[in-house]
């Protein structure tokens, strides 16, 4: 979206972030709810809005379980959890924002799919999948496909996401779209 605005996630819990294509860096070290050195295992830039970021961490290795989605709108100055609803015990391993519906989230966590029609304040399970891991998300743009990466070498691939972007309140109370 910007030129130069890079983001890096760690395994020791910090997100890194240049605004001049690497040449300096500022360090993030602490997010609201979240337990100090949480590995970063999702780390993705809006396709819509500069200086919007997603993180998703996962501190499953010292048995926390819980849910770790943030979002920031000021290039990591300050942060907002996304959790909502995620169960509870599921850790996060990758978080997505839509390249056309803005605010269309996608969440690849231990146990599962879920995705956000609201930016983050409410998630739907995935009914269509089974319980299983889902680590990487691939959204191809050309086909309207998303693809997920899940434990086990084996990946899924939810085609044409037109009804996901069409998804809306107003149509969602209609009989038929």
């Amino acid at each position: 979206k910007q030129e130069g605005l890079l983001y890096v996630g760690t395994d020791d819990g910090l997100i890194q972030v240049s605004e001049n294509g690497g040449q300096a860096w500022r360090r993030i070290e602490t997010f609201p709810g979240v337990p100090d050195l949480t590995y970063v295992s999702g780390l993705s830039a809006s396709p819509h809005q500069t200086g919007t970021v997603y993180a998703a961490f996962n501190n499953h290795k010292n048995g926390d379980f819980r849910p770790y989605v943030l979002r920031s709108r000021d290039r990591g100055r300050s942060w907002e959890s996304l959790a909502a609803n995620l169960p509870e015990r599921g850790f996060v391993h990758v978080i997505k924002e839509d390249p056309v519906r803005e605010g269309l989230l996608y969440c690849g966590t231990e146990f599962g799919f879920f995705f956000s029609l609201d930016a983050g304040k409410s998630w739907v399970k995935s009914g269509s999948l089974p319980t299983i891991a889902v680590r990487d998300l691939a959204l191809q743009e050309r086909e309207r496909d998303l693809v997920l990466a899940t434990f086990g070498r084996g990946f899924y691939v939810l085609d044409d996401l037109t009804p996901l972007r069409e998804a809306t309140e107003a149509n969602l109370a209609k009989p038929a779209h």
